[in-house]
């Protein structure tokens, strides 16, 4: 019960990456995505393209991926790309249309950033730190700031990552359980992205929300297994996209019908029903 109501109380809070109902515009039916991130975010190259095509969608989504990658750490790479052209250090792969037009690239962050009009460019906490709201600033200012300069069309969106499950030694380290890692990173990423009235694409409420959390898992790893990636991609699709995944017909071909249902639900019941966005 206390859980339950832990998640209830946080996703009443949270904003939505669509406006209030007198004003929410017709739902995009393709988009450009960029993922600035890390490993908790390239496994969404995995799901996402056959999730939001089954919804007739259409959808280019590329990655800029080191694993472990901070808001630090990417901010640093941005002021030594700056000074030396040659340095590449993100892994960049690149989805268009379900079919991979780029895979093990190599790039840096501005060059990514003027690669294309993207419509949407997300950023997240690396997951060690997402439950410190001191790790985000200023680091994450100075990277929004540049992803304005540098493609001011886009809207730019943060994903909501997860909390560890609860064999992870570091939760013994930080102090504190699954639930708590979960409301704290909540929260961080809830005043980061209300700073700058960004929408926020709560895969990490999404988990907390699904039966069974644990088998979003596979002992002893911290990150997705191939359900908790498909429970990604419907929480991407069903923010950025602004549909109701529960009318996905796409499953992967290993998932029981049932549980796939059970990831949907989960989903929509993590979106919230009112906020605003912001570029």
């Amino acid at each position: 019960m206390k859980r339950t109501l832990i998640i209830f109380a946080a996703v009443a809070a949270s904003l939505s990456c669509f406006a209030d109902a007198d004003k929410t515009p017709s739902p995009p039916a393709a988009l450009k995505v960029l993922m600035v991130g890390n490993s908790f975010s390239i496994c969404n190259l995995r799901e996402m393209p056959q999730v939001a095509e089954s919804m007739g969608k259409k959808l280019d989504l590329a990655s800029l991926y080191i694993g472990g990658c901070s808001l630090e750490r990417h901010w640093n790479n941005v002021e030594v790309a700056a000074t030396n052209a040659t340095f590449k250090p993100y892994r960049f792969d690149r989805i268009t249309d379900g079919k991979q037009v780029v895979e093990n690239g190599k790039a840096n962050i501005p060059d990514a950033l003027v690669l294309d009009k993207w419509d949407v460019v997300t950023v997240q906490q690396a997951s060690h730190l997402s439950w410190d709201p001191a790790t985000y600033h200023p680091w994450g200012d100075s990277l929004v700031a540049k992803i304005r300069e540098l493609a001011p069309q886009a809207k730019i969106v943060v994903q909501e990552t997860w909390s560890y499950p609860p064999w992870d030694k570091r939760l013994k380290k930080f102090g504190f359980d699954q639930v708590e890692m979960y409301v704290r990173l909540h929260d961080a990423y809830k005043a980061f992205a209300a700073k700058y009235g960004f929408c926020v694409i709560p895969v990490g409420t999404a988990a907390e929300f699904v039966a069974e959390r644990n088998a979003l898992f596979t002992k002893p790893d911290f990150h997705f297994n191939r359900e908790g990636v498909y429970l990604q991609g419907l929480a991407f699709t069903a923010a950025l996209y602004g549909v109701d995944v529960r009318d996905c017909a796409y499953k992967p071909d290993w998932m029981d019908a049932a549980r796939a249902d059970v990831l949907k639900a989960a989903v929509m019941d993590a979106m919230p029903k009112s906020g605003s966005s912001s570029r």
